[in-house]
């Protein structure tokens, strides 16, 4: 059930902001997100440095961080200091947390000093807003051993600056669609909204597949909340091979990464009785080739097939 156009998000006085670093082997990066974190010009925030599983010094940087900031900073693990993944880990970030506003970044990755400034008058400027994103910076020049052709870059999304309602962004970003879809250290959103769409998805994990798992709460967000996108970059998302999408990209374990995600989202479409015909012929358009019980070696050839025969 989506907010009606007269429906606003309730706001309260108390403005904390709740973030979320989940964290798997980062000790290079991860003393970086967190002092970005130190920098921001916004106040009150509170930071959940959620280990998942590592096995590196990121552990003992993250508890540092903890010990010295006891009142800002803590420190979580799964039972067992277990790897669950980072729907999961973000889960637990959120569960802990006592903020109104939600927001996440991720271990490699930095926010500009006033992303959260920003971020927290532009909901009180949009109530009825439940979840708001902004373009993000794909960051190369960190790294002084990179290729000459990788130059800092950011991509566009939605357009920005205004409001879209359920389920229009479904249809049109990525990836039904050609508008590109945003990186989770550009999520800020109300816990009301959290709370209304179940929290990222936990069955993306490493015992299944979790490449999609972003998509995979955009598509509930934007399923069922108000989304304002923003035409401002609050963030730096760091491009790097240790990465999983860079790992995995044109791989055939990619393939069965996004026959999962899109199975995921017809069991998800239909079970919320969603019958926007847009949304379902944009779906139809992606994942056709998913819905048959074919090898994934064949599904790959399938898409490769028809994108080519499109264009």
């Amino acid at each position: 059930m989506t907010l009606g156009a007269g429906q606003e998000f309730m706001r309260k006085e108390k403005e904390m902001v709740s973030i979320s670093i989940p964290f798997l082997n980062s000790e290079r990066f991860l003393a970086e997100a967190v002092e970005s974190v130190l920098g921001q010009t916004y106040s009150p925030w509170e930071l959940f440095l959620v280990d998942d599983g590592s096995t590196d010094r990121s552990t003992a940087i993250a508890k540092e961080y903890a010990a010295g900031f006891p009142d800002r900073i803590r420190y979580l693990e799964h039972p067992g200091h277990l790897n669950l993944g980072l729907p999961a880990s973000r889960n637990l970030g959120v569960r802990a947390g006592t903020g109104d506003y939600l927001a996440f970044l991720d271990s490699d990755d930095v926010w500009i000093p006033h992303k959260l400034e920003e971020q927290v008058s532009l909901m009180d400027a949009s109530p009825e807003a439940g979840f708001l994103y902004g373009l993000s910076e794909y960051w190369y020049d960190w790294d002084k051993n990179r290729m000459p052709e990788q130059a800092n870059d950011i991509p566009p999304l939605a357009p920005g600056n205004r409001l879209y309602r359920p389920p229009e962004l479904l249809s049109s970003n990525y990836p039904l669609g050609e508008q590109g879809a945003p990186c989770p250290s550009s999520f800020f959103l109300r816990r009301q909204a959290f709370d209304k769409v179940g929290g990222f998805e936990e069955c993306f994990n490493p015992k299944t597949y979790q490449l999609y798992e972003d998509q995979a709460f955009l598509a509930k967000m934007y399923l069922h909340v108000p989304v304002f996108v923003a035409d401002v970059c609050w963030d730096k998302y760091r491009c790097h091979p240790d990465s999983m999408g860079k790992r995995l990209e044109g791989t055939i374990r990619e393939e069965a990464e996004r026959r999962y995600y899109f199975r995921w989202l017809e069991r998800y479409l239909r079970q919320q009785a969603v019958t926007d015909p847009q949304v379902w012929e944009a779906f139809r358009k992606q994942a056709w080739g998913y819905r048959f019980p074919l090898p994934v070696r064949a599904a790959r050839l399938l898409r490769r097939i028809r994108f080519k025969v499109s264009s």
